[in-house]
This record gives structure tokens, C-alpha cells and sequence, in this order.
């Protein structure tokens, strides 16, 4: 039985295994780059865990920024996943201790292979699915520190893979929408706080004043609706 649904795990996992083993070799080598050794990517891929936010983090660790900055941006970035869980609720209920590293390990992409899972499915083969797909960041962020220490090479600017990767899925679902609202109030809060506030501190402001205008804009809309 157990033999079964690693096999399966497997197969639900390995096209993830394909993304998260390069974005892992790049945030492992830009977290080399900056100081940071083998011992920083094994630890922050382990409990960090958190794909986008950890490129994040890399300037972040090397100018010394507020803890509180760290924490308000970590939310900002990954406020998604609580939308994520909150979906999850009923799948992960009767899942005993392994609930804790459901919810902790549930990753853009993991989440994806999940819902595509009939509600039956096995608790074993999801706990496996998030596992493998955690196994995979790890050795890829090893593998990138690895590759930074000790080869000749020239990464500079293998950083922007996890940007370029975002880029590509914004493009994809603006091509796919017929409301353009959110992108431009998102692209225009961000133009205009990088100006105001700078590089290393617009971020979380303008993922704030984002989220607070279309939330806002969406209870009007309903309201409007509902009249």
C-alpha cells in the first residue's frame, strides 16, 4: 500500500520537480553570491520554505532590515496561502499529525497538484505529494550553493529566474482576462511607491495599498450589486 502511493506521489510531483529544482539551484546560488553559505540554504529552504518570499529575503539578510519589515512583507507575499488553507480546511481535518506540515508545506504548485485530487484521495499520498515537492526546493537550493562555491562561474543575475517566472504567469493570465483592473492597479501602486519609497522598501507598502484598493473596490461592487 505504502509502496503504491509513493508511486503515485511520485508521478503527481515530478512535474514540479521540474521548476523547483532550478528556482532552488538559483535562490541557492544568489543566497551564495550574498554571503550566505550551504548551511543558510539548507536551513531556510527547510523551514522558511517559502518559494518567492525567499528571494526575497536574500537583500534582505545582507542590509540587516527590521524584523518587523521582514514579517510585514513575509504577509504581504504570501497572504495568498491563506486563502489556500482556509479551501484545504476539510481535506486536511482528519489528517492527524500530519495537519501541521500540510499547512506549512502548502506551496503555490503543491496546492495546484491538490486540487486536481479527487477528495477521496489518500492522506498518505498528499502528505508524500507536499514532502516530495519540499525534497525537491531543498536539493535544489543545495545544489545552487554547491554550484556557486565551487565553480567558475559567472550567476550574476540567475536571481531573476523566480522574477521572470512571475512575469510569464502574469502575462499568461492578463492574455486569459477580460478585467484588466486588478493587474493595473497593481502595476501602477507598485511604479509609484518604487519611486516614492525606493527598491528596498516599496514592496510591502505596495502589496498593501493593492490589496486594500481592490478589496475595497470589490465590497463597493458587491454593494452596488446587491441594490
Amino acid at each position: 500500500m505504502h509502496n503504491a502511493q509513493r508511486a503515485r506521489a511520485l508521478g503527481l510531483s515530478l512535474p514540479v520537480m521540474c521548476g523547483y529544482v532550478f528556482l532552488g539551484i538559483a535562490f541557492g546560488a544568489t543566497l551564495s553570491q550574498a554571503g550566505f553559505g550551504l548551511p543558510w540554504a539548507l536551513a531556510i529552504s527547510t523551514l522558511v520554505y517559502a518559494g518567492s518570499l525567499q528571494f526575497v529575503m536574500v537583500p534582505f539578510l545582507a542590509s540587516g532590515i527590521s524584523l518587523a519589515a521582514v514579517a510585514l512583507t513575509a504577509l504581504m507575499v504570501n497572504a495568498r496561502h491563506l486563502f489556500y488553507g482556509l479551501s484545504c480546511i476539510g481535506r486536511f481535518e482528519h489528517m492527524g499529525r500530519a495537519k501541521p506540515y500540510m499547512i506549512f508545506a502548502l506551496t503555490d504548485e503543491t496546492y495546484s497538484v491538490l486540487c486536481r485530487l479527487p477528495e477521496d484521495e489518500s492522506g498518505g499520498v498528499l502528505v508524500r505529494v507536499a514532502l516530495y515537492d519540499q525534497l525537491y526546493w531543498i536539493a535544489g537550493s543545495v545544489m545552487g550553493s554547491l554550484l556557486a562555491q565551487g565553480l567558475p562561474f559567472d550567476l550574476t543575475g540567475i536571481d531573476f529566474s523566480m522574477t521572470a517566472l512571475f512575469i510569464v504567469i502574469c502575462v499568461e493570465r492578463a492574455m486569459n482576462r477580460e478585467d484588466w483592473m486588478p493587474l493595473a492597479v497593481g502595476g501602477i501602486c507598485a511604479v509609484l511607491l518604487l519611486f516614492l519609497l525606493g527598491p528596498g522598501a516599496f514592496l510591502a507598502p505596495a502589496l498593501a495599498v493593492t490589496a486594500l484598493i481592490l478589496t475595497v473596490f470589490d465590497i463597493t461592487v458587491r454593494k452596488g450589486a446587491g441594490k
